[in-house]
């Protein structure tokens, strides 16, 4: 999912910040402090951006200073408090691009794991400069396993393991596995919502009987596993979950998988 948003053009500013946070710089094990988690800001740039600034979404809170950013993908990672972080302003050559009005290009850190900026992408529109914040969060993982190896290894959960599938036979249903069922997604913006759908893609009846969220940042309903008795005929397709950012001005993700047996 990618969010553009658009910051406003100043030639310069004089800005109070607050206290200051510089990037981590060795990839190796961290013990966090109570409270605190990793947020994973992330680039693709055009052009070399300087005096970039994250900021807290609360006043009084950390501010985020990367001094400089290479064109092409990169990676900053940053021990802050848990909440809500924005993106306020970056200088693109002599050209300041700072935050004005409500806050922008937002994302959630919680406590004991890392929250993802999304890969933000300045570019040139019709005399504007647009920021793209994507929001996909496989492709997050995969920069930061890139990035930092080892500390990646130590806060990201593993991806379930693929189950091998196993042909049918013609008088019974075969044991769960590949092909048999698929999902995707409906992105919705009024209101801001994730619908999840199934399909069964066989000849049997079949019940779903666990839905698990996991590696979740600011959704509803909870990052948990709910136990269902979600009933598929051959060859339907039924939503199976609604899910929506906890706060809508923040930017959420998360992971799902599902568990079924043939009726």
């Amino acid at each position: 999912m990618r969010r553009p948003f658009v910051l406003a053009v100043i030639a310069a500013a004089g800005l109070a910040a607050c206290s200051s946070v510089k990037p981590i710089q060795q990839d190796q094990p961290l013990m966090l402090a109570a409270g605190d988690g990793l947020a994973a800001v992330q680039f693709d740039a055009l052009d070399n951006l300087t005096q970039v600034q994250i900021v807290s979404a609360h006043s009084g809170g950390e501010t985020l200073d990367i001094p400089s950013v290479p064109v092409g993908k990169s990676t900053y990672l940053f021990e802050v408090p848990a909440g809500r972080y924005c993106l306020q302003r970056f200088r693109v050559e002599s050209i300041l691009i700072y935050h004005e009005g409500q806050y922008e290009g937002c994302f959630v850190v919680p406590a004991g794991d890392v929250g993802f900026s999304g890969i933000y992408s300045p570019r040139g529109k019709q005399g504007r400069i647009v920021t793209g914040q994507d929001l996909d969060v496989a492709k997050a993982r995969r920069e930061l396993k890139q990035d930092y190896p080892r500390i990646a290894a130590q806060f990201l959960q593993p991806e379930p393991a693929p189950v091998a599938a196993q042909a049918p036979t013609p008088t019974a249903p075969p044991p769960a596995g590949n092909d048999q069922v698929s999902t995707w997604i409906k992105h919705h913006k009024k209101p801001l919502e994730d619908s999840v759908y199934v399909r069964n893609k066989t000849q049997w009846p079949m019940v779903i009987y666990l839905f698990d969220l996991y590696d979740c940042a600011n959704i509803k309903p909870a990052c948990t596993a709910t136990h269902l008795d979600f009933k598929l005929a051959p060859h339907q397709a039924r939503m199976i979950m609604q899910i929506a950012p906890a706060d809508p001005q923040g930017a959420y993700a998360f992971y799902y998988r599902f568990s079924y047996r043939f009726q």
